[in-house]
Protein backbone atom coordinates (compact mmCIF):
# COMPACT_ATOMS: atom_id res chain seq x y z
CA UNK A 1 0.00 0.00 0.00
CA UNK A 2 3.00 2.21 0.79
CA UNK A 3 4.77 2.22 -2.09
CA UNK A 4 1.64 2.43 -4.19
CA UNK A 5 0.96 5.58 -2.62
CA UNK A 6 4.36 6.42 -3.13
CA UNK A 7 4.39 5.79 -6.78
CA UNK A 8 1.35 8.27 -7.20
CA UNK A 9 2.78 10.96 -5.50
CA UNK A 10 6.04 10.68 -7.80
CA UNK A 11 4.02 11.01 -10.41
CA UNK A 12 1.57 13.72 -8.72
CA UNK A 13 5.39 15.91 -8.39
CA UNK A 14 5.57 15.25 -11.88
CA UNK A 15 2.03 16.33 -12.51
CA UNK A 16 0.36 13.19 -13.46
CA UNK A 17 -2.75 12.84 -12.28
CA UNK A 18 -3.44 9.64 -10.79
CA UNK A 19 -6.19 9.23 -12.81
CA UNK A 20 -3.75 8.52 -15.56
CA UNK A 21 -1.77 5.45 -13.22
CA UNK A 22 -2.56 1.98 -12.60
CA UNK A 23 -0.71 0.46 -9.95
CA UNK A 24 -0.42 -3.33 -10.83
CA UNK A 25 -0.48 -5.62 -7.81
CA UNK A 26 -0.40 -9.77 -7.87
CA UNK A 27 -4.23 -11.22 -7.22
CA UNK A 28 -2.88 -12.94 -4.11
CA UNK A 29 -5.06 -12.44 -1.14
CA UNK A 30 -3.05 -9.60 0.39
CA UNK A 31 -2.67 -7.90 -2.93
CA UNK A 32 -6.31 -7.51 -3.60
CA UNK A 33 -6.59 -6.29 -0.01
CA UNK A 34 -4.35 -4.16 -0.67
CA UNK A 35 -5.90 -2.96 -3.95
CA UNK A 36 -8.97 -2.26 -1.74
CA UNK A 37 -7.01 -0.05 0.00
CA UNK A 38 -5.85 1.91 -2.70
CA UNK A 39 -9.18 1.81 -4.41
CA UNK A 40 -11.04 3.70 -1.68
CA UNK A 41 -7.98 6.32 -1.87
CA UNK A 42 -8.81 6.56 -5.94
CA UNK A 43 -5.49 5.44 -6.57
CA UNK A 44 -6.93 2.97 -9.55
CA UNK A 45 -5.27 -0.82 -9.91
CA UNK A 46 -4.70 -3.53 -11.76
CA UNK A 47 -4.76 -6.66 -10.72
CA UNK A 48 -2.84 -9.48 -12.59
CA UNK A 49 -1.42 -12.74 -12.65
CA UNK A 50 -5.55 -13.86 -12.67
CA UNK A 51 -5.75 -18.01 -13.28
CA UNK A 52 -9.05 -18.89 -11.60
CA UNK A 53 -12.32 -17.67 -11.41
CA UNK A 54 -11.94 -16.86 -8.01
CA UNK A 55 -9.69 -14.80 -7.72
CA UNK A 56 -11.50 -12.57 -10.10
CA UNK A 57 -14.49 -12.60 -8.18
CA UNK A 58 -12.49 -11.26 -5.30
CA UNK A 59 -11.13 -8.30 -6.97
CA UNK A 60 -14.36 -7.36 -7.92
CA UNK A 61 -16.18 -7.71 -5.05
CA UNK A 62 -13.34 -5.70 -3.28
CA UNK A 63 -13.50 -2.65 -5.71
CA UNK A 64 -10.52 -3.33 -8.04
CA UNK A 65 -10.82 -1.19 -11.16
CA UNK A 66 -9.15 -3.94 -13.60
CA UNK A 67 -8.15 -7.28 -13.68
CA UNK A 68 -5.86 -9.14 -16.39
CA UNK A 69 -6.70 -12.49 -16.74
CA UNK A 70 -4.07 -14.64 -19.01
CA UNK A 71 -6.62 -17.47 -20.64
CA UNK A 72 -3.21 -18.78 -22.79
CA UNK A 73 -1.88 -19.41 -19.77
CA UNK A 74 -4.19 -21.35 -18.60
CA UNK A 75 -4.79 -23.29 -21.55
CA UNK A 76 -1.19 -24.12 -21.61
CA UNK A 77 -1.79 -25.18 -17.61
CA UNK A 78 -4.31 -27.61 -19.06
CA UNK A 79 -2.44 -28.55 -22.03
CA UNK A 80 0.87 -29.54 -19.80
CA UNK A 81 -1.46 -31.12 -17.00
CA UNK A 82 -3.51 -33.51 -19.51
CA UNK A 83 -0.35 -34.09 -21.83
CA UNK A 84 -2.86 -32.67 -24.87
CA UNK A 85 -0.76 -32.73 -27.80
CA UNK A 86 -4.38 -31.73 -29.95
CA UNK A 87 -5.85 -28.33 -30.23
CA UNK A 88 -9.46 -27.86 -29.13
CA UNK A 89 -12.23 -25.79 -30.57
CA UNK A 90 -11.96 -21.96 -28.64
CA UNK A 91 -15.64 -22.98 -26.99
CA UNK A 92 -13.75 -25.38 -25.64
CA UNK A 93 -10.71 -23.66 -24.56
CA UNK A 94 -10.16 -23.41 -20.47
CA UNK A 95 -8.96 -20.44 -20.75
CA UNK A 96 -11.79 -18.93 -22.61
CA UNK A 97 -14.33 -20.76 -20.34
CA UNK A 98 -12.92 -18.82 -17.55
CA UNK A 99 -12.67 -15.36 -18.73
CA UNK A 100 -16.71 -15.97 -20.30
CA UNK A 101 -17.30 -16.75 -16.40
CA UNK A 102 -15.05 -13.63 -14.87
CA UNK A 103 -17.01 -11.48 -17.37
CA UNK A 104 -20.72 -12.93 -16.66
CA UNK A 105 -20.06 -12.52 -13.06
CA UNK A 106 -19.16 -8.96 -13.07
CA UNK A 107 -22.23 -8.15 -15.45
CA UNK A 108 -24.61 -10.36 -13.30
CA UNK A 109 -23.97 -9.10 -10.04
CA UNK A 110 -23.15 -5.38 -11.71
CA UNK A 111 -19.64 -4.73 -10.35
CA UNK A 112 -17.39 -2.07 -12.60
CA UNK A 113 -14.24 -4.12 -12.84
CA UNK A 114 -12.99 -3.73 -15.88
CA UNK A 115 -12.07 -7.53 -17.43
CA UNK A 116 -9.28 -6.75 -19.64
CA UNK A 117 -7.73 -10.34 -20.48
CA UNK A 118 -3.87 -10.60 -22.34
CA UNK A 119 -1.72 -13.61 -23.38
CA UNK A 120 -3.19 -15.64 -26.01
CA UNK A 121 -2.65 -19.06 -27.53
CA UNK A 122 -4.16 -20.52 -30.88
CA UNK A 123 -7.03 -22.99 -29.64
CA UNK A 124 -6.70 -25.04 -32.30
CA UNK A 125 -3.08 -24.79 -32.59
CA UNK A 126 -0.91 -22.82 -35.11
CA UNK A 127 -2.72 -20.84 -37.62
CA UNK A 128 -5.29 -19.89 -35.44
CA UNK A 129 -3.64 -17.62 -33.34
CA UNK A 130 -6.36 -15.42 -32.93
CA UNK A 131 -8.85 -18.21 -31.93
CA UNK A 132 -9.02 -17.29 -28.33
CA UNK A 133 -9.17 -13.00 -28.97
CA UNK A 134 -12.46 -13.93 -31.20
CA UNK A 135 -13.91 -16.37 -28.79
CA UNK A 136 -13.46 -13.41 -26.31
CA UNK A 137 -14.65 -11.03 -28.51
CA UNK A 138 -17.02 -8.59 -26.37
CA UNK A 139 -14.87 -8.36 -23.73
CA UNK A 140 -14.40 -4.82 -21.56
CA UNK A 141 -11.08 -4.58 -23.22
CA UNK A 142 -7.98 -6.34 -24.27
CA UNK A 143 -4.77 -6.49 -24.36
CA UNK A 144 -3.24 -7.48 -27.65
CA UNK A 145 0.27 -7.34 -29.33
CA UNK A 146 1.27 -5.60 -32.29
CA UNK A 147 1.37 -9.25 -34.53
CA UNK A 148 -1.87 -10.16 -33.71
CA UNK A 149 -3.61 -6.90 -34.42
CA UNK A 150 -1.65 -7.16 -37.60
CA UNK A 151 -3.32 -10.71 -38.50
CA UNK A 152 -7.06 -8.89 -37.22
CA UNK A 153 -6.40 -6.45 -39.56
CA UNK A 154 -5.55 -8.42 -42.65
CA UNK A 155 -8.60 -11.14 -41.69
CA UNK A 156 -11.65 -10.50 -43.89
CA UNK A 157 -13.76 -12.92 -41.79
CA UNK A 158 -16.72 -11.28 -39.53
CA UNK A 159 -15.88 -10.16 -36.60
CA UNK A 160 -19.17 -11.64 -34.60
CA UNK A 161 -19.27 -10.41 -30.38
CA UNK A 162 -19.44 -13.16 -28.45
CA UNK A 163 -19.50 -11.86 -25.23
CA UNK A 164 -22.10 -8.85 -23.98
CA UNK A 165 -24.51 -7.52 -20.97
CA UNK A 166 -27.11 -8.90 -21.68
CA UNK A 167 -26.23 -12.24 -22.63
CA UNK A 168 -24.53 -11.93 -19.44
CA UNK A 169 -27.57 -10.92 -17.75
CA UNK A 170 -29.64 -13.73 -19.32
CA UNK A 171 -27.14 -16.71 -18.73
CA UNK A 172 -28.44 -18.83 -15.87
CA UNK A 173 -25.29 -20.98 -15.60
CA UNK A 174 -24.25 -21.70 -11.96
CA UNK A 175 -21.73 -19.56 -10.36
CA UNK A 176 -18.59 -20.81 -8.52
CA UNK A 177 -19.50 -18.09 -5.92
CA UNK A 178 -23.04 -16.37 -5.21
CA UNK A 179 -23.24 -12.30 -4.54
CA UNK A 180 -22.05 -12.67 -0.63
CA UNK A 181 -18.79 -11.65 -0.52
CA UNK A 182 -15.60 -13.96 -0.09
CA UNK A 183 -13.75 -13.82 2.82
CA UNK A 184 -10.48 -15.04 3.57
CA UNK A 185 -11.28 -18.91 4.27
CA UNK A 186 -13.40 -19.47 1.21
CA UNK A 187 -10.79 -17.42 -1.22
CA UNK A 188 -7.77 -19.09 0.08
CA UNK A 189 -9.80 -23.10 -0.14
CA UNK A 190 -11.23 -22.24 -3.81
CA UNK A 191 -7.67 -21.01 -4.81
CA UNK A 192 -6.04 -24.40 -2.92
CA UNK A 193 -8.76 -25.94 -5.02
CA UNK A 194 -8.04 -24.84 -8.34
CA UNK A 195 -5.03 -26.49 -9.39
CA UNK A 196 -4.30 -24.33 -12.39
CA UNK A 197 -5.30 -20.97 -10.19
CA UNK A 198 -2.48 -22.01 -7.53
CA UNK A 199 0.49 -23.27 -9.40
CA UNK A 200 0.45 -20.78 -12.44
CA UNK A 201 -0.23 -17.30 -9.44
CA UNK A 202 3.04 -19.06 -7.69
CA UNK A 203 4.82 -19.40 -11.00
CA UNK A 204 3.98 -15.65 -12.17
CA UNK A 205 5.25 -14.24 -8.66
CA UNK A 206 8.45 -16.36 -8.55
CA UNK A 207 9.32 -14.89 -12.40
CA UNK A 208 7.76 -10.91 -10.42
CA UNK A 209 10.51 -11.73 -7.76
CA UNK A 210 13.15 -12.75 -10.70
CA UNK A 211 12.84 -9.84 -12.71
CA UNK A 212 13.37 -7.85 -9.24
CA UNK A 213 16.36 -9.16 -8.23
CA UNK A 214 17.85 -8.46 -11.48
CA UNK A 215 16.63 -4.91 -11.99
CA UNK A 216 18.04 -4.10 -8.45
CA UNK A 217 21.50 -6.14 -9.10
CA UNK A 218 21.82 -3.85 -12.39
CA UNK A 219 20.85 -0.35 -10.69
CA UNK A 220 23.79 -1.61 -7.55
CA UNK A 221 25.99 -2.47 -10.46
CA UNK A 222 25.48 1.16 -11.97
CA UNK A 223 25.89 3.24 -8.86
CA UNK A 224 28.60 1.33 -7.80
CA UNK A 225 30.57 2.36 -11.76
CA UNK A 226 29.08 5.83 -11.21
CA UNK A 227 30.65 5.74 -7.92
CA UNK A 228 34.26 4.83 -8.95
CA UNK A 229 34.67 7.22 -11.81
CA UNK A 230 33.79 10.04 -9.73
Amino acid sequence: VERGQRIIQLYADMDVPKERVLIKLAATWEGILAAEILEKEGIQCNLTLIFSVVQAIACAQRGSHLISPFPGRILDWYKSKEGRTEGVEPEDDEGVVAVKEMYRYFKRHDHDTICMPASWRPSRGTGFELDEILALAGTDRMTIPAPLLEKLAASEEPLERKLSVEQALDDDSPELVGGSMMDEKEFRYLLNMDGCGTDKLAEGIRAFIGETEKLEAAITDKVKATSSAQ
